[in-house]
Formats: C-alpha cells, structure tokens, sequence
C-alpha cells in the first residue's frame, strides 16, 4: 500500500512539471482617437480608444477595440491604463486590461492581462502577456507575448 501511494504521488507531481507551457503571440494594427485635458502646470489626461484587427499565432484573427487613458505629469512621464474588448473569426471573446509607464508616449512595452473571456479564450483567463506598441501619428502597431500552461 504504501508503494502504491508513493508511485501516485509521483504520478501526480510529474503531472504537475511536465505541464506544455506554451507561448502565444498576438498582433494588433489599428488607429487611435483622443481627446486631451492641458494642466497650466504642464501636466494632461488624454482619453483614448483604439480600433483595430488583430491575428495570433494560433491562426486566430479578429477585431478589437480599446478605451484608456493616460496621464502624464511632463513630457517624460507617462502612465497608460486601458481595457479592449476582442472578439475572434468564431464570435468568442476575450478581455484585457493593459498598463505601462514611459517616457515615450509614441513607443513602450507593458503588461496586460486577460480579465474575461468566452469560448476557446476562457481558459487563458488570468494569463499576463507582455506587449510592445509603437505609434506613428494615429496608427498604433502592437506585440504582445505570453505564456500558458497547456
């Protein structure tokens, strides 16, 4: 009796190591809008949403869109906090919140994380990815990697 739970314990515990983790890579492409609050002491908020599609590295694609805002004491620093909704080629969606400081709004690299989702994407709730964006004028280009267990 006493092998039988030492081989189960093992069993169990190699379960645990030997879980696939995978990597998961996902492309947006879209173009922002936003409307801006100037402080006299040079400060501003900008309020923003962003448009666009995306595909991943799972033959995923879709569209998406993102509300945020940005708060910037100077021209050298900058804090980003926004959530997007995404929604795939099959209707499922899921739901991120994404933040980054910088002191370059036009280019940064952030965190963001899968808050909800629907379909194949309810499983990956939880999962943090880290993402690089850069802007040119109102065009945005962003890279986002993460890692789950399969």
């Amino acid at each position: 009796m006493k092998n039988f739970l030492i081989i189960i314990i093992f069993l169990l515990v190699q379960k645990n190591f030997c879980d696939e983790i995978q990597e998961w890579t996902f492309k947006f492409s879209g173009f922002m809008e936003s409307k801006t609050i100037n402080f006299p002491s040079g400060g501003k908020v900008n309020n923003f949403i962003q448009n666009g599609t995306w595909e991943d590295s799972l033959g995923n694609y879709g569209k998406g869109f993102c509300y945020g805002i940005i708060e910037s004491k100077d021209k050298k620093d900058s804090f980003f906090q926004y959530y997007c909704e995404v929604s795939d080629q099959d209707n499922d969606k899921f739901f991120t919140k994404g933040t980054r400081k910088s002191e370059d709004a036009k280019a940064g690299v952030g965190k963001q994380t899968i808050i909800d989702g629907s379909g194949k994407w309810k499983s990956l709730i939880g999962t943090i990815c880290i993402y690089g964006v850069k802007y040119v004028d109102d065009v945005l280009f962003a890279l986002q990697k993460c890692k789950f267990s399969n």
